[in-house]
């Protein structure tokens, strides 16, 4: 169809079987109407409405149209109606994908005062530490940490950023001591993270005299978790550099203190990443606005 314009007046005309009715309705010349009619049944190459001086009725092939086109407008005229309601009440599914620690940890702390916010989006939370195809798989929005993957045909809006922390329990540093350099941790029981991808420990990072350090430690215990490793340092088995979110809560409580800390290197960006799109659906707005607004607000922010 050329013009849709040209089937809603024709359905119009065929409801009210009057051209000035229809006219009147839609907010036009009547002979604007006979000639949205005229330009519709060129195009189909068929007659759709016998026209007489008192009456307008529908052809065999009118009628036919009439069945056919009338649920699809109906359709139509229901959609763009969702869509620009949308705009003001974001609404439908998002699908997001989250670090497994991470989205464990705040991910499903987050999601209830996100659908609390906006409670006519449902979300679908995936936690996978893989590098995703959102469009292959239907992710609307990845948050992830640290360097990016490949990022081709992706927009990447940086959300806040997070801080890595040594840290042990206060009896495993009374009894083991304190570190006050990074060289002394080869005195300490460290313990490593194993990078799955890579299958090698993790290095540590500091910053030493205004420079960014990779130190590989030693320890009793490696394991391919992170989450893992921080419930190892919380039961004193060691000292071991987490990230901040993992870090946080354990800190505030008191099962754990942090050592080192103007070594601390640069913290690393947490971004959300959704596909370059000319208009973003107004829930996925809706949701990075949102993380970006908790970065923002003290009593409700995540570790940064």
């Amino acid at each position: 169809m050329k013009s849709l314009t040209n089937v809603a007046t024709f359905i119009r005309v065929a409801e009210s079987q009057s051209f000035v009715q229809a006219a009147n309705d839609l907010g036009l010349s009547p002979p604007a109407v006979s000639k949205a009619i005229a330009k519709l049944e060129a195009e189909l190459g068929v007659k759709l409405l016998h026209r007489t001086t008192r009456s307008v009725s529908l052809t065999a092939e009118g009628e036919r149209f009439y069945d056919g086109v009338k649920p699809l407008i109906e359709e139509m005229t229901a959609l763009t109606t969702e869509l620009t309601k949308s705009l003001s009440e974001p609404q439908g599914r998002l699908k997001i994908s989250m670090g497994s620690a991470y989205g464990r940890i705040w991910g499903t702390w987050l999601m209830p005062m996100f659908l609390k916010t906006y409670p006519r989006i449902s979300v679908e939370l995936s936690l996978d530490d893989r590098d995703i195809d959102l469009a292959a798989e239907g992710v609307d929005v990845a948050l992830r940490i640290g360097a990016l993957p490949d990022s081709a045909n992706l927009m990447a809006r940086r959300l806040f950023t997070d801080p890595l922390i040594v840290c042990a329990t206060p009896d495993y540093l009374e009894q083991a001591g304190y570190p006050s350099h990074p060289d002394d941790l080869v005195h300490f029981n460290c313990l490593n993270f194993r990078n799955r991808k890579t299958g090698r420990p993790m290095p540590w990072l500091f910053t030493v005299d205004g420079s960014v350090e990779r130190r590989l430690v030693s320890g009793n215990l490696t394991i391919d978790d992170g989450e893992a490793v921080g419930r190892s340092a919380i039961a004193g088995v060691g000292i071991s550099q987490m990230p901040g979110y993992m870090a946080t809560e354990a800190l505030e409580q008191g099962h754990l203190t942090e050592v080192l800390q103007e070594y601390r290197p640069p913290e690393a960006p947490i971004t959300a990443l959704y596909l370059d799109r000319r208009l973003v659906a107004p829930r996925i707005r809706a949701f990075i606005d949102f993380m970006v607004r908790q970065s923002r607000t003290s009593d409700a922010a995540l570790p940064i």
